[in-house]
């Protein structure tokens, strides 16, 4: 099943809703407007809604949040982690909108920033692994 195109007035509520700030960063996503923080995806569209991204410990302060399903693109399983859907009651009012995306992103900017693939690149260690990162142990053809 194709996905829909996010209508132009969610896209237009969703860009006004965004904080202005240095670290916030759009960029496009599963082709529909995002943004990212500091590397890190923080909101973005997916059809008709709204998705954010937050870790636990900034979700459990948003109780706005507390019955928002995963977001789920493909149907499967039990959604992305950490990644949720704002309810209508949220995205569907260019003033809610504002001010939660306004009030998590607040948060969320204080996050470090994410390592970024050319640091690993360079023979860094990756994190996750441990260890020196794949791309720099690959052999040559």
């Amino acid at each position: 099943m194709a996905w829909q195109k996010s209508s132009a007035e969610l896209t237009a509520r969703f860009q006004r809703a965004l904080p202005q700030h240095p670290d916030l960063v759009p960029k496009q996503m599963f082709g529909y407007p995002a943004c990212f923080v500091k590397g890190h995806f923080f909101a973005g569209l997916h059809e008709e809604t709204v998705v954010i991204k937050l870790p636990p410990s900034i979700h459990a302060g948003f109780p706005e949040l507390a019955s928002a399903p995963r977001f789920n693109p493909m149907g499967r399983g039990a959604g992305m982690k950490d990644w949720y859907v704002l309810p209508a009651s949220v995205a569907d009012s260019a003033e809610r909108l504002e001010e939660f995306l306004r009030a998590t992103f607040a948060e969320v900017v204080q996050l470090p920033a994410k390592e970024g693939k050319s640091a690993r690149r360079s023979g860094a260690p990756n994190p996750r692994r441990g260890g020196p990162s794949k791309a720099r142990n690959r052999k040559s053809p």
